[in-house]
C-alpha cells in the first residue's frame, strides 16, 4: 500500500537515484549524475571559512541576505546590463530546485496547464502535478532539438499558466535562440502565461555560443522568473544556495510560498556566495571555468565518438547526449555491468519514453582522469 497522493505516483523513484545506486553496487565510473567529483574553487572555500569564523550563524531574512541579493543584482547589471531591485525582485532559495518548486506552487491553480519542453529536467513535471495543474508537453527532436513553432503554438491555450524552460538546456545541450524566446514571449503575452527559466548552466557555453537570458528578450522581460544557483557555476551542488529574479508581482507570489518551505538557506554559505559573485568577474574565473569544461567535453566526446553512439551537438551544459542503436534503458544497464560506466537513459526525460528511445546522457563534470578512465572502459581500452 502506498500513501503517496495519486497524481504523484507515476513519477516513481528518480532515474538519477536508480542509476547512481546501481553504479555504486557495480563500482562503476558514475557519469550519470551531474555532480562534479572535484571541489569548489579555493576562493569560494576561503569565503565560506571567513563567513563561518566571523559569525552569521542565525537565520537570515526568508528572502535572503541583503548582501547576496545585492550581489546577484550587481552581477546581472554588470554582465547583462539588466537592472533589478534586490529588495523586490531577487529572492534567495535553497538551490534552484526550491525556486522552481515555489514558482509552481505560487503561480499554478488547479485546472491550469504548464508547458514543459521535451526532453525535460525531471523535476518540472512533478512540481506541476503537486500544484494540482496539468502538464502539456512539447517534444523536440534529436539531434538538434529545435523548437517547432507549430507544436509550440498549438500547445498554448486559455488554461496555459506557466512554461518551464532550461537554457542552456539539460539534457539537450542546446542554448535557446532569440527567435525561439521571442515566440515564447509573444505566446505568453497572448495567453497571459509566465515563463520559469532555469538558467543554472548560464556560464557553461562553448564554441563562441553565448547564453541569452530569457528575460533579456523584450517580449519575455515582464513575464519571466529567472533561476540560477552556485551548484553548476561554482561546483557546489551540495550547498543548496540559489536565487530567483522576477518582476515584483511574480516575486511576491514566489516569496509567499518560500517562507513556509526552508525559510532560508545556510547564512554563512549565502555570505560566501555573495563574495564569490562580486569577485568572480574580475578574477577571470568564468573564462577559466569554460576553458576547463571545454577540455573535459573534448576528452569525453573523443571517446564517445569511437562507440556506436550518434552524438548531438553540445552548445552548453556539462552533458553529452547520444543515441544508441537499441533501447536506452537496456543499454545503460548493460553499460554499468559490462563496461563499468554509468550513464542516464534519457528516454526518461520524455512523458512517453518511446519518443526518446535510444537517447543516453553522459555527464562530463568530472576530473580528466575520471573521464579518461570512463573513456577507456567505453572503448574497450581499460
Amino acid at each position: 500500500m502506498t500513501l503517496l497522493r495519486s497524481d504523484l505516483r507515476p513519477y516513481g523513484t528518480s532515474i538519477f537515484t536508480a542509476m547512481s545506486q546501481l553504479a555504486a553496487q557495480q563500482q562503476a565510473v558514475n557519469l550519470a549524475q551531474g555532480a562534479p567529483d572535484f571541489g569548489p574553487p579555493a576562493a569560494l572555500l576561503q569565503a565560506a571559512d571567513d563567513a563561518i569564523r566571523r559569525g552569521g550563524h542565525q537565520y537570515s531574512l526568508s528572502i535572503g541576505l541583503p548582501a547576496l541579493r545585492e550581489a546577484v543584482a550587481a552581477d546581472l547589471l554588470r554582465r547583462h546590463h539588466r537592472q533589478v531591485d534586490p529588495e523586490t525582485e531577487v529572492t534567495v532559495t535553497a538551490g534552484a530546485s526550491e525556486a522552481i518548486w515555489c514558482a509552481a506552487i505560487g503561480l499554478l491553480e488547479p485546472g491550469d496547464e504548464a508547458i514543459v519542453l521535451e526532453p525535460f529536467y525531471e523535476q518540472y513535471p512533478p512540481v506541476v502535478s503537486a500544484a494540482g495543474a496539468t502538464v502539456r508537453y512539447v517534444s523536440c527532436d534529436f539531434p538538434d532539438f529545435r523548437l517547432d513553432p507549430q507544436r509550440l503554438t498549438e500547445a498554448f491555450n486559455s488554461r496555459t499558466r506557466l512554461v518551464f524552460l532550461n537554457t542552456p538546456w539539460n539534457p539537450a545541450g542546446r542554448v535557446l535562440h532569440e527567435s525561439e524566446l521571442a515566440l515564447l514571449g509573444e505566446l505568453a503575452e497572448r495567453y497571459d502565461a509566465y515563463l520559469v527559466s532555469d538558467e543554472t548552466y548560464e556560464h557553461l557555453t562553448f564554441d563562441a555560443v553565448a547564453h541569452l537570458p530569457v528575460a533579456g528578450v523584450a517580449a519575455c522581460r515582464e513575464r519571466t522568473v529567472t533561476i540560477s544557483s552556485v551548484s553548476k557555476t561554482f561546483s557546489a551542488t551540495g550547498w543548496r544556495v540559489g536565487w530567483a529574479v522576477a518582476p515584483p508581482a511574480l516575486t511576491a507570489a514566489l516569496r509567499a510560498v518560500k517562507q513556509f518551505v526552508t525559510f532560508a538557506p545556510a547564512t554563512p554559505l549565502q555570505l560566501a556566495t555573495a563574495a564569490m559573485l562580486r569577485d568572480a568577474p574580475t578574477s577571470g574565473y568564468y573564462d577559466l571555468l569554460r576553458a576547463q569544461y571545454a577540455q573535459r567535453r573534448a576528452v569525453l566526446r573523443d571517446h564517445l565518438e569511437r562507440t556506436t553512439l550518434t552524438l548531438a551537438e553540445n552548445e552548453g551544459t556539462y552533458f553529452l547526449l547520444g543515441r544508441c542503436p537499441d533501447d536506452d534503458v537496456a543499454y545503460c544497464t548493460d553499460l554499468i555491468r559490462s563496461r563499468g560506466v554509468a550513464a542516464i537513459p534519457a528516454s526518461r526525460f520524455y512523458a512517453d519514453p518511446g519518443r526518446g528511445r535510444g537517447l543516453v546522457r553522459f555527464a562530463f563534470c568530472k576530473r580528466l582522469d575520471t573521464l579518461r578512465l570512463a573513456g577507456d572502459r567505453l572503448t574497450g581500452g581499460g
